[in-house]
């Protein structure tokens, strides 16, 4: 400060000669550089008076602002009186440099970068912590639970383990880092209970504290046996039909005399496959619409939005949750009064008869997911180990024609494998 303080003074002395002597003479664009570089001074000079209270935004800050403070001037077509004050302001510009060097460094020497910091934390599964470490950096953990852990530390890099601490409710230790790489601090609570974690590191720069580094994270599809892959249950879905099948429904009073009220599609069911999901349109209009055909690529992209979400994608009754969702995302527009009844037969002894006309009353379909009187919708069908099942459509009005458009994928049962992939990006100011 009694440097600063007599540099101010001598450029107050200068500044009062000036006014008595006349404007200091100097180039109009040496000028405008002083005039700027001035400013950028006792701005710097200002924020540097509080830095240490400060956060880690308003210290970059300042620290990128010093790393592009400059000033030198050009003494020609300058009388000594302006020499002196550019001298001063570059002797002053370096002086601030080196206060924010020394207030700087001493803010390294006492702070830490926050990895994770969460206190009463709820775990109930595996989680892993991801930080992005430069040699001579050192990891801190101090790792409380209620009942006995595993906490391991992985080099994501080199895809290595570096150090574990298996069985254990307190964990409180740090690690040199060695090499410049990604590292997992994975915690396993073995069971649900609540945590306290406190994973930070130390950097010994100013310029890596000033700008530390962030790992996003992405889960991609992993292959069995690959490094730290895991497994969820999940679903292949196969499109039943190459193209919708679509038919016409003429009604109880024109099939009389023409055309049939009645119509049976049969769904050949893939091997492994524990549902069918349809997609049903029904309409006053024989024309198609661009939606037709593509219930199979809109399942498809609803459920690879889904799937890595970290949710128990498949089900234990079939995966039904999983299935429904998919459906709601992909139910069809439906037309006012029109309606159709659909039938599901497993015998297609049953199915003949049904489309020779006999009375529904006197055949056997499954009743839970036959539907009456139905709009267009979606729905989803359980296999039960049938190879085929029958779908018998039937146009109930007395009026009017219906037109059907059905399409249907099957759902079989697979092992899916995840995994992490990390990318190194900056932190945003």
């Amino acid at each position: 400060m009694t440097k600063s303080f007599a540099i101010i003074s001598m450029a107050l002395v200068l500044l009062t000669a000036c006014a008595n002597t006349g404007k200091p003479r100097m180039p109009e664009e040496e000028r405008n550089r002083y005039d700027s570089t001035l400013t950028q001074v006792q701005e710097l000079e200002r924020t540097l008076d509080g830095i240490h209270l400060a956060g880690l935004s308003e210290q970059r800050k300042l620290w990128d602002a010093r790393q592009e403070l400059h000033y030198d001037y050009n003494p020609m077509d300058m009388d000594s009186t302006a020499i002196a004050l550019c001298q001063q302001l570059k002797d002053r510009t370096q002086a601030v440099r080196s206060a924010i060097d020394v207030a700087m460094q001493d803010i390294v020497k006492n702070q830490v970068l926050v990895v994770m910091e969460k206190d009463d934390y709820l775990m109930e599964a595996i989680e892993s912590f991801p930080v992005y470490l430069h040699k001579g950096d050192v990891l801190k953990f101090n790792i409380y639970m209620e009942k006995p852990c595993d906490v391991r530390i992985y080099n994501a890099d080199s895809r290595s383990m570096v150090k574990s601490y298996i069985g254990r409710t307190t964990i409180e230790d740090s690690l040199p880092i060695k090499n410049k790489a990604i590292y997992l601090v994975e915690v396993n609570p073995r069971t649900t209970q609540y945590a306290s974690l406190d994973i930070v590191y130390s950097a010994p720069t100013v310029e890596r504290y000033m700008h530390p580094q962030l790992v996003k994270t992405e889960i991609v599809e992993g292959k069995k046996g690959g490094f730290r892959v895991l497994s969820a249950k999940g679903i292949d879905m196969r499109n039943i039909f190459d193209e919708p099948r679509s038919f016409t429904l003429r009604s109880q009073f024109k099939s009389v005399f023409s055309g049939n009220s009645r119509a049976v599609v049969a769904l050949q069911i893939p091997k492994g496959a524990t549902d069918v999901m349809y997609n049903l349109r029904i309409s006053t209009s024989e024309q198609a619409r661009n939606a037709d055909g593509k219930f199979y690529d809109n399942m498809s992209t609803s459920y690879r939005k889904i799937r890595f979400l970290g949710l128990p994608l498949y089900e234990s009754q079939r995966g039904i949750g999983l299935l429904s969702q998919l459906l709601d995302d992909n139910r069809p527009l439906r037309e006012e009064d029109v309606y159709c009844d659909m039938y599901v037969f497993a015998d297609p002894a049953q199915a003949r008869r049904f489309q020779n006309g006999e009375p529904t009353s006197a055949l056997r379909y499954n009743v839970d997911y036959s539907t009456m009187g139905t709009q267009s919708c979606n729905g989803r069908i359980p296999t039960q180990g049938l190879r085929t099942i029958y779908l018998g459509f039937e146009n109930a009005r007395m009026r009017y024609t219906t037109y059907i458009w059905i399409e249907a994928v099957a759902a079989i049962p697979v092992t899916e494998y995840f995994q992490a992939e990390y990318t190194v990006v900056d932190m945003p100011l």
